[in-house]
């Protein structure tokens, strides 16, 4: 027979093997998980603070160039609205046309969207549309301003860490 020293070091050594694999395997994932990620930082980082930084302000610039030009259309009549709007338009269509991280891209959808909601108010005004219609567009421009703000605010308090799906 056996002696009950030996039992409880065979069973031991079960229970220990038992437990060894999973850990094991725990550890390896946590470790290539690690590693993803530094390497997703180290290689592809959509959203280095630079970028941003650069990107925050080609579009806030484009915002308060918009603003002006916005302010000067709203002082002409509706027959003098043709040379305001197309400024508006090639300010639209300049902030369109530049590249941002991939992080910033609802920022900046949300600007277009602001600038083009505005245009067309301005083609409603120009049509003789009802000031209901125009003053919903205005309360949509107004919308689309104030998520163009607050995603520009989160994405710079996040940089470099914002994950494009943010």
């Amino acid at each position: 027979m056996e002696s009950p020293t030996s039992l409880e070091t065979l069973e031991t050594v079960r229970k220990t093997s038992r437990f060894l694999l999973p850990a094991s395997v725990l550890i390896v994932l946590l470790t290539v998980a690690a590693g993803g990620m530094y390497a997703w930082y180290y290689w592809y980082n959509p959203c280095e603070v630079d970028a941003v930084e650069e990107a925050s302000a080609f579009l806030v610039g484009q915002m308060n160039t918009y603003d002006a030009a916005y302010q000067f259309a709203t002082t002409s009549s509706r027959t003098a609205l043709t040379r305001p709007v197309n400024v508006l338009r090639q300010i639209f269509m300049d902030t369109k046309e530049v590249a941002v991280p991939a992080c910033m891209q609802t920022a900046k959808n949300e600007l277009l969207n602001y600038m083009g909601t505005v245009i067309s108010a301005f083609q409603a005004f120009m049509v003789g549309e009802t000031n209901t219609t125009i003053r919903g567009l205005v309360d949509q421009a107004t919308t689309h301003l104030n998520n163009f703000t607050t995603e520009l605010d989160a994405i710079n308090k996040c940089a470099p860490f914002c994950a494009p799906w943010d």
